[in-house]
This record gives structure tokens, sequence and C-alpha cells, in this order.
């Protein structure tokens, strides 16, 4: 194990601990507590190794930095996202409208939503193959 990371690893198991122990608080089923933390182990492995961070060994508790190219691939990636969501949005509410509906129902928005959420994974992929 890099030296630098012991200190990362260390504090994302804390998060860990945390996290479950306000599902715990919350009690949430012990299925999605198994899930979350089976999903957040492989993720706090990949995320050093990623290349889209630059290790700083100087802060030993938060090493993972972005460089000037990740943070504009986020921001374009997030302006994409955000015109995708603001387009959506008015077409769900002009929809809506015309159909003299009083209010949007919750499926619509988590469509909405998870559009927008798969506009800017979407964009920060292609931006990451094309910059």
């Amino acid at each position: 194990m890099n030296k630098g990371l012991r200190w990362y690893y260390v504090t994302r198991g804390l998060l860990m601990l945390a996290w479950v122990c306000l599902m715990l608080l919350l009690q949430a089923r012990r299925e999605i507590i198994v899930l979350g933390v089976l999903l957040m182990i492989p993720l706090y492995a990949w995320l050093p190794r990623s290349g889209h961070y630059v290790i700083q060994e100087g802060k030993p508790f938060a090493p993972l930095q972005r460089d000037e190219r990740e943070r504009a691939i986020s921001l374009r990636a997030g302006a994409y996202a955000f015109v995708a969501l603001v387009v959506l949005l008015a077409a769900t509410v002009l929809t809506a409208v015309f159909r003299d509906q009083k209010a949007l129902s919750v499926d619509w928005i988590s469509t909405v939503l998870a559009v927008g959420m798969m506009v800017w994974f979407g964009a920060s992929f292609w931006l990451h193959r094309s910059m």
C-alpha cells in the first residue's frame, strides 16, 4: 500500500463506519446497509487509481485533488447536465399545463433527474475521451 494513501483508506473506513451507524439509526434494512458498504469499498479503492485525481502526499486526510483538466471537464459536464435538466423540466411543466394537471408526479420528476444524471455521466465520459 502506498504510504501516502494510508490515511486516505483510514478516513474512508471511518466514513463508511459513520454511514453504517447513520443507517442503523435510521432503521434501514440490513440488505441496504450491506449493499452500500459493498459499493463503497471498490469505489474508494478505485478512486486513487482512476486517473481523475492527483495524489498529494502532503495532505494525509485528503490526498486526492483534482487537476485543472478534471475541473474543466466537471464544469463542462455539469453545464451540459444543467441545460438538459432545465429543458426537460420546462417540457414537463408545459406538458402538465396543457393537460390541466394540478401537480407533477414524482415519477416524472425522478425521470427528469435520472436523465440529468445520465447526461452528466455521459458528458463526463465523452469529455474524458476527447480532451
